[in-house]
C-alpha cells in the first residue's frame, strides 16, 4: 500500500450492486481500528449498511456500504480526519475496492444520526464502498467534467523552494520530487488543491490557500481535510522512498500570499 496505490486510486460513484463479501469487511474493520494519525488526534471509525441506516447520495449509484469517521472537535482534528480517512482509503484500494470522498453530497442528517454524532463531535465526510461498475453513470461523467477530475495544477504552480516567490520544478525537487507529485495527485474538495508547499532544505512546509464556503460547523474546515490527505500521502511516499522524518509545528514565517496560511511542517532526519 504505498505510491502504486496512490496512483491507481480515483473516486468511484458508480457500483455494480453486488455486496463486499464480509471475510473482505472484517479486514478492513481491523485495519481501522487500528489506523493512527502524525496529528495525535483519535478518528473513529465505522462499517455503515446503506439499506439499514438509510443513507444515500445523490451522485452515487449501487453502493451497499459505507464507510464513515468522526472526530471531536480540537486542534488539529480536520488534518487528522484526512490523514487516517485517507490511510483507509488507500487501504481498500489495495483490495481492488472503489471508494470516493462525499463531504456536501451526503444525507448528512441521516450519516450523523448513523454515526450516533454527539455535541462537540463533526463528521467531515464519508465514502461508498464496492466494486467499480464498467461502466460510470451519466451523471458521474458530468461530475468528472465538470470538476475536471482528472485535471491537476502543474507541479511549480503548487510547490515552491525557498519562498513563495520561487517555484520548485519537478526536475529540481530532489529526493523530495515524488512525494510531493504524491500531494500534486491527491483529491481534494471539488478539486481545488488547497495544497501550497515551500522546501526549504531538510524542511517542507504545507499552506492551506484557503477558498470561501469550504468551512462549516457541520464539516469543519473541509480544506484542512484536504491537507491531512496530502500529509497522508506525501508521508506513504516518503516512507516508500526511505526518507526518514515526521511532522511538526514550526512555522517559519515565510511571507504567504492573502489567501494562504500555515498548517503543517514535515521535517527529514537522517
Amino acid at each position: 500500500m504505498g505510491i502504486e496505490t496512490i496512483k491507481r486510486r480515483r473516486s468511484v460513484r458508480t457500483f455494480d450492486g453486488s455486496v463486499v463479501p464480509r471475510e473482505t469487511l472484517d479486514l478492513i474493520t481491523k485495519f481501522m481500528q487500528a489506523v493512527d494519525n502524525p496529528f495525535g488526534v483519535p478518528v473513529h471509525f465505522a462499517l455503515l449498511d446503506a439499506d439499514a441506516d438509510r443513507l444515500s447520495s445523490p451522485v452515487v449509484v449501487g453502493a451497499k456500504t459505507y464507510i464513515a469517521a468522526k472526530v471531536e472537535r480540537q486542534e488539529r482534528a480536520e488534518e487528522a480526519f484526512g490523514y487516517s480517512f485517507e490511510k483507509v482509503i488507500l487501504y481498500v484500494t489495495s483490495l481492488g475496492l472503489g471508494s470516493v470522498w462525499l463531504a456536501a453530497t451526503l444525507d448528512r442528517r441521516a450519516f450523523e444520526t448513523a454515526m450516533d454524532l454527539k455535541p462537540g463531535e463533526i463528521m467531515p465526510a464519508a465514502s461508498p464502498l464496492g466494486y467499480a461498475a464498467d461502466k460510470m453513470s451519466l451523471r458521474e461523467k458530468a461530475m468528472r467534467r465538470g470538476m475536471r477530475s482528472d485535471d491537476r495544477a502543474p507541479f511549480d504552480e503548487l510547490f515552491f523552494v525557498g519562498d513563495f516567490g520561487h517555484p520548485l520544478s519537478s526536475e529540481d525537487a530532489g529526493a523530495w520530487r515524488v512525494p510531493l507529485e504524491m500531494v500534486r495527485v491527491a483529491p481534494s474538495a471539488t478539486n481545488r488543491q488547497p495544497w501550497r508547499v515551500v522546501v526549504q532544505n531538510d524542511a517542507v512546509h504545507f499552506y492551506e490557500c484557503k477558498a470561501r464556503g469550504y468551512e462549516k460547523s457541520s464539516t469543519g474546515d473541509i480544506q484542512k481535510v484536504d491537507l491531512g490527505i496530502a500529509a497522508c500521502h506525501f508521508e506513504t511516499a516518503l516512507e516508500e522512498v526511505g526518507v526518514k522524518g515526521g511532522f511538526i509545528q514550526a512555522d517559519p514565517r515565510i511571507a504567504a500570499p492573502d489567501n494562504c496560511g500555515y498548517v503543517f511542517s514535515y521535517t527529514r532526519k537522517d
